[in-house]
C-alpha cells in the first residue's frame, strides 16, 4: 500500500499473507489489501476523505451489493472499511507503478487479521428468529449428516486447490466453497442462507409448500433462507406430485386441431346434435363434404321421435354410410343401435363435455343460431333462413345445395335460366374443400402443443364435469379420436377426452444428484493418468485439401 497527497508518496507498508490469507478468493486479497492501508495508516486516512485507485474492477461492484448477496468474509471486510470515507476508482495495473513494483517485495511481517475470519453477531441475525428447539433438531441433523460434516471440516481446515481431491460427498458445495461459514452451533450456512441437512428435507419442503403455491413461488422462498445442492429439483419434484395440487390444477392447454378425413363425395358422412332456440328443440343433421344443413323441429326428444325424423331426411338425400353424434341418450340405445344396423350406418361417437370434437356440428349450430335470431327478430320463416343458409357459396367453394345436388336451387334472388344449369367437378370441389380445411387448421394450432398419450391401466386425475375438481381413476380403453374409457376409484366407468385427463404423480419425493445450478462443476473429475489409458491410440487427423500447381511448374 502506498500513502500519496498531490500524488506524491507520503508513506509506504506491507506485510505477507498467512497460510488462511492465501487461499483466500482474489477478491478478497485486493479487498484485504484496501483494508490493511486504510488500518495502517489509520492516522491519516480516519474521518477524511479518502480516494483508494485499485486495479481489480469487480471491487468497485461488489461496494454496491446487498450485504445478503456476498459471502460472510466480504461482509465484514466491508463492514471494516465503512468507518471510513472512502471512494473506490478503478485504475489499471500499468498505471499503480510504486504499488506493483512494490508488492514484489513484501516484508516478513505476517498481517493479523483474526477479525476477518472470527464470526460475526451479524452473521447470525437470520438464525436468530426461529426457536431454540428447532435449531437443536436441525445442529444434531447437521453432525448426523456425512456430507455436511465432511464440509465441516473443509470450511475449518481450508479447500483444496483442485476439485478432483475433494471427496465426492462435499463435491457439490465447490463453486460456492468460499461462502460456506459454519456458526457456533455447528449449523452450515452459505452466504445467510441455511444449508439443510438430508433427513430434514421432507420436513423443510411440506413448510415451503404449506401454503400450496406454485413451484416458482416455492423456489423464490427457499432462496431467501435456505439451500441445499438439490433444491431446486426438490422443489419441483415435491410440488408437481402434491396431492392436493394435483387435485385442483388448471385444465389441459388446448390441443392442435385433429383433422378428420374428408369423404370422397357429398352425404357420405353426416352429423347430428341438439339446438334450443326459443323453448324449441330441434335436430339438426349436416354433410361433412358440401356442409349442407337439414334442421328438424322436435316435440320430443325419445329415441324414437329422433329415429323418426332421421328416415324423413334420409329418404329425402340417400343413407350415408357414417354419423357422428355426442353418444348422448337418445343415441346410445339399443333402440337407436338397432336403427342404424338395419340402415347400415357405422356410428361414430366424440367426446362429452368437448364440443370441439364433433366441432362441423357445433359450427353449424352457431350459424344456424346466429341466423334464427336475427331473422326470429325481423318475423322471417325459418325455412327461408334455410334456403339462404343452403344457395350461400364460402370463400372459393360453392354453395352447399350445389356441393350436395350439383345443381343452384332457384331463390328469390333474380337469376339466369342458364345459371341454373347443372355444372359440377366434383374433384376439383374436393381439393379446394381440403385447401381450407388445412388453413383453418393452421390458424387454429397457433400456440397450440400435443399432450401425451395415455398407457392402458395409467393411473390419471379426469373431470366428472368440466368445472368439477380433478378425481382420481384408471385408463382402461383408448378410443378415437384423444379419446379414453376410464375406470374411477368408485367403480364407475366414464369416456373422456384427452383434454379433460391429467397423468397422476405420485406424492413420493425422489433425491437427485444434481440441480441446474450445479450442473455446470458437479461432472466427475478425471485424472490426467486416467485420460490417457481412456482416449484412442491413433494419429491426429490433419485437414487437408487439394492443390493444383500452374502449368509451368509441373515437370
Amino acid at each position: 500500500a502506498v500513502l500519496t497527497q498531490e500524488n506524491k508518496p507520503v508513506a509506504y507498508a506491507s506485510a505477507t499473507l498467512s497460510s488462511a490469507q492465501s487461499r483466500y478468493a482474489q477478491i478478497e486479497k485486493e479487498l484485504l489489501a484496501i483494508i490493511f492501508g486504510l488500518e495502517k495508516f489509520n492516522y491519516f486516512t480516519y474521518g477524511r476523505h479518502v480516494l483508494v485507485q485499485t486495479d481489480h474492477k469487480p471491487l468497485l461492484g461488489l461496494s454496491k451489493k446487498p450485504y445478503d448477496e456476498i459471502s460472510p468474509r466480504l461482509q465484514r471486510m466491508l463492514l471494516r472499511m465503512n468507518r471510513y470515507t472512502v471512494t473506490l476508482q478503478y485504475t489499471p495495473g500499468k498505471q499503480l507503478i510504486v504499488a506493483d513494483t512494490l508488492s514484489r517485495a513484501t516484508c516478513p511481517d505476517i498481517f493479523n487479521d483474526n477479525l476477518c475470519d472470527s464470526p460475526l453477531a451479524t452473521s447470525e441475525t437470520v438464525l436468530a428468529i426461529a426457536t431454540k428447539s428447532k435449531w437443536s433438531e436441525l445442529s444434531s441433523a447437521t453432525k448426523a449428516d456425512e456430507a455436511l460434516q465432511e464440509l465441516s471440516q473443509l470450511v475449518k481446515n481450508g479447500w483444496p486447490s483442485e476439485k478432483c481431491r475433494v471427496n465426492l460427498v462435499a463435491r457439490p458445495f465447490w463453486h460456492c466453497r468460499h461462502e460456506i461459514t459454519e456458526t457456533e452451533d455447528g449449523l452450515l450456512c452459505r452466504g445467510s442462507r441455511l444449508i439443510i441437512p438430508e433427513s430434514a428435507k421432507i420436513d423443510v419442503l411440506k413448510k415451503l409448500h404449506t401454503g400450496h403455491r406454485g413451484i416458482v413461488a416455492c423456489k423464490t422462498k427457499a432462496r431467501e433462507y435456505l439451500y441445499w445442492p438439490t433444491m431446486n429439483t426438490d422443489i419441483e419434484t415435491f410440488v408437481e406430485r402434491c396431492l392436493v395440487c394435483q387435485k385442483h390444477q388448471r385444465a389441459n392447454a388446448q390441443e392442435p386441431l385433429l383433422q378428420r378425413d374428408l369423404p370422397e363425395r357429398p352425404w357420405q358422412k353426416v352429423g347430428t346434435d341438439f339446438l334450443t332456440l326459443m323453448e324449441t328443440t330441434y335436430l339438426l343433421i349436416i354433410d361433412y363434404f358440401s356442409k349442407y344443413i337439414e334442421v328438424q323441429p322436435m316435440n320430443r326428444t325419445t329415441t324414437a321421435c329422433v329415429v323418426n325424423a332421421m328416415k324423413c331426411v334420409f329418404a329425402r338425400h340417400g343413407i350415408p354410410e357414417e354419423l357422428v353424434s355426442d353418444g348422448g341418450p337418445p343415441f346410445d340405445g339399443n333402440e337407436f343401435k338397432t336403427f342404424l344396423d338395419s340402415w347400415n350406418i357405422f356410428h361414430s361417437k366424440s367426446s362429452p363435455y368437448w364440443p370441439c370434437s364433433n366441432g362441423q356440428v357445433e359450427r353449424a349450430i352457431q350459424t344456424f343460431k346466429n341466423s334464427m335470431k336475427k331473422a326470429q327478430e325481423e318475423g322471417k320463416d325459418l325455412h327461408i333462413v334455410l334456403l339462404d343458409y343452403r344457395i350461400t357459396p364460402t370463400q372459393g367453394l360453392k354453395s352447399p345445395a350445389e356441393l350436395l345436388m350439383g345443381r343452384r336451387l332457384r331463390s328469390f334472388i333474380p337469376s339466369l335460366p342458364q345459371n341454373l344449369q347443372p355444372n359440377f367437378d366434383i374433384k376439383e370441389e374436393k381439393a379446394q374443400l381440403l385447401k381450407r380445411q388445412q388453413d383453418q387448421k393452421k390458424y387454429a394450432d397457433r400456440g397450440r402443443k400435443p399432450l401425451p398419450e395415455l398407457k392402458l391401466d395409467q393411473q390419471v386425475w379426469f373431470k366428472l364435469k368440466p368445472k368439477e375438481p380433478w378425481v382420481r381413476g384408471k385408463i382402461i380403453k383408448k378410443d378415437s379420436f384423444r379419446t379414453y374409457t376410464i375406470q374411477s376409484k368408485n367403480g364407475g366407468v366414464y369416456v373422456r377426452n384427452r383434454i379433460f385427463i391429467h397423468p397422476f404423480k405420485s406424492d413420493t419425493v425422489t433425491n437427485h444428484e444434481r440441480t441446474v445450478e450445479d450442473l455446470y462443476d458437479a461432472g466427475p473429475e478425471i485424472s490426467p493418468a486416467s485420460k490417457q489409458t481412456d482416449l484412442p491410440t491413433s494419429e491426429p487427423r490433419r485437414s487437408h485439401r487439394t492443390v493444383n500447381k500452374p502449368l509451368r511448374y509441373r515437370t
